[in-house]
């Protein structure tokens, strides 16, 4: 028999399956949308098929504790890495539309709920003083991962063959689920909490700082969402810059700040500052920088690499502090706050892809980012309006 793993080796491994989830996640997601625009009449509705998947994710989404509770984080974990390889493969080999539509959505729904898997495993790892710090290396693996993958990408893309990716993406899931399967058999899951969704919504509401960050968390993902979904169409089609420049040099430049302030800002969130004027300082920087690009004509690669460098910037000090903040009030048991909280990245592939229909509707392509610069700043009265935890 098999002795069991120490719980050190154990979190290590975690970080393991994370960044081979992320690879896998991340090798597709700036193509996505280009991806499924193939099978859809106008630009338009592309956004409107990751709503009609999110909706499903946030369903299965508040599913899921019941699911742990009574299969375990392990064999649910293994089913559901299994059925995203499955789904990878088919959008890899099959160009049927209706088949491709019905497993992307499939493939949507299945990533956000293998990264809930992770990340319940991640908290039932952490110790809470150190929760700045353990979960500010968390999101560094996991970027590290975002910002190669779409590099990556990019030398294995020539001419619209996407299946490449998918398939690329299947074999890093195919390495994921191996580490798992072979590890983590022993894991003894926590007690998960499944209370009533009213009773969940009532504890948030009540708790000012919890609903506050939330609801930044969820401005955060509706900032990633209209920038996965539309960003690489614009600069592709509107600013006439070539795919393998988009994925080969100005998303990876845009990401490093999630590699290199991530974890420096948790230590100083757990250490010196606490989490509240990291936050209002990333909101600002991610508002201003964003709603600039409206106005930028030029179609310079360096120039939109240093452009959404800025951007990003402020998005990694708000990804690493909302998530240092919010764990910082919740435990490895508080499935129902966790899950909560991490619908927050399914409602807002709802509800950012329908709000951009309607400004696309009534506005010019551009537009669009000046209207998220301004979302972006309504996150100030709840940044400051927080208790700090330093």
């Amino acid at each position: 028999m098999t002795p069991p793993t120490s719980k050190k080796i154990l979190f290590l491994l975690v970080y393991l399956t994370s960044f081979l989830y992320s690879f896998h996640y991340a090798l597709p997601l700036y193509i996505e949308s280009s991806f499924i625009s193939q099978f859809i009449s106008t630009e338009k509705v592309v956004g409107l098929i990751f709503s009609f998947a999110a909706v499903f994710t946030v369903i299965c989404t508040f599913l899921l504790p019941r699911i742990l509770r009574r299969f375990g984080n392990y064999r649910a974990t293994l089913a559901v890495m299994g059925a995203e390889v499955f789904a990878l493969l088919v959008l890899a080999y099959f160009s049927n539309p209706i088949i491709a539509v019905s497993f992307f959505i499939i493939h949507q729904v299945l990533t956000n709920i293998i990264f809930l898997n992770l990340d319940y495993f991640v908290e039932a790892f952490t110790e809470n003083e150190k929760t700045g710090s353990m979960r500010g290396v968390f999101m560094t693996v996991l970027n590290i991962a975002v910002a190669v993958a779409p590099f990556v990408a990019g030398l294995m893309l020539t001419d619209h063959d996407f299946w490449k990716i998918y398939l690329a993406a299947a074999v890093f899931m195919t390495l994921g689920f191996i580490v798992i399967a072979k590890y983590f058999k022993n894991y003894k899951d926590p007690h998960y909490v499944i209370p009533s969704f009213k009773s969940t919504f009532y504890i948030i509401r009540e708790s000012h700082d919890l609903h506050s960050i939330i609801f930044m968390h969820f401005l955060l993902s509706f900032f990633y969402v209209w920038m996965v979904i539309y960003m690489p169409i614009y600069l592709n089609k509107h600013m006439g810059i070539p795919m393998n420049d988009i994925l080969g040099t100005i998303i990876p430049i845009a990401l490093i700040p999630f590699i290199i302030f991530e974890v420096f800002l948790g230590k100083l969130a757990d250490t010196k500052l606490g989490e509240k004027e990291i936050l209002t300082a990333g909101f600002i920087i991610m508002g201003i920088s964003t709603a600039g690009i409206s106005w930028v004509t030029t179609s310079s690669v360096i120039f939109w690499a240093g452009l959404l460098f800025i951007t990003r910037t402020g998005a990694s000090a708000v990804e690493s502090m909302t998530e240092s903040y919010f764990y910082k009030q919740v435990g490895p048991a508080d499935t129902h706050l966790i899950t909560f909280m991490r619908t927050t990245r399914a409602t807002a592939y709802i509800i950012a892809p329908i709000v951009g229909y309607f400004v696309l509707s009534f506005t010019d392509f551009h537009y669009l980012f000046l209207i998220l610069g301004i979302f972006m700043l309504t996150a100030l009265p709840y940044s400051l309006s927080i208790k700090d935890t330093k």
